[in-house]
């Protein structure tokens, strides 16, 4: 999950996790939440999301979630043009380290707000047609289209998914990141029974 400062990046995790709403601000440097749910195939999903920090002071730990995730959440806020370049600096970035192939979905939060910087139609078009990525707007403030980002997410990265919340196992959040050094052990461990995804 990436973006520039004061989006709305950790309250769209907290609405899609724990169905809350965070209404003071608390700069974000790097923390990982997780997610589980069921297959149709009866195998388990987990989701491995990462909230990265929008001041990007740390662009060795920027370099290290776009060269370590499987899929990315761009978020801008539908008020700020400011945001909205940096997302498309960041997608830009995505693809120089990564090629066109990894999925991304481009998020515009606070659909809510009558005041527009970006237009829908623009950001629309661009995400879908220029940028070939999926592209949703929400509100985490109304907790309005949570969930769709998510399931944009998989369907750019062809999961077959079932995120209702009758089949959520359980919700873990994990307050640090964690790093990279045990993932492959860990997949292997559950690879006949789990597929794993890291949202960045």
């Amino acid at each position: 999950m990436m973006g520039g400062a004061r989006v709305g990046k950790s309250s769209i995790i907290s609405q899609f996790l724990y169905d809350k709403f965070l209404s003071r601000y608390r700069e974000t440097v790097e923390e990982l939440h997780r997610g589980e749910y069921e297959l149709p195939d009866g195998a388990s999903l987990t989701l491995d999301i990462l909230d990265t920090s929008g001041a990007y002071q740390f662009p060795a730990m920027r370099d290290l979630s776009i060269s370590t995730a499987d899929a990315f959440i761009l978020v801008y806020s539908v008020d700020s043009k400011e945001s909205w370049d940096q997302v498309r600096d960041l997608r830009q970035l995505i693809v120089t380290k990564r090629g066109t192939r990894v999925p991304i979905v481009v998020v515009g939060n606070k659909a809510e707000l009558h005041y527009r910087a970006v237009p829908k139609e623009l950001a629309e078009t661009t995400a879908e047609y220029d940028w070939d990525c999926g592209y949703v707007e929400c509100s985490a403030k109304e907790n309005q289209n949570i969930v769709q980002v998510f399931k944009e997410l998989l369907a750019q990265a062809k999961i077959q998914y079932n995120l209702s919340p009758a089949v959520r196992r359980r919700r873990q959040s994990l307050p640090n990141y964690v790093g990279t050094g045990g993932s492959k052990s860990a997949k292997s461990r559950y690879m006949l029974k789990r597929n794993s995804c890291t949202v960045a």
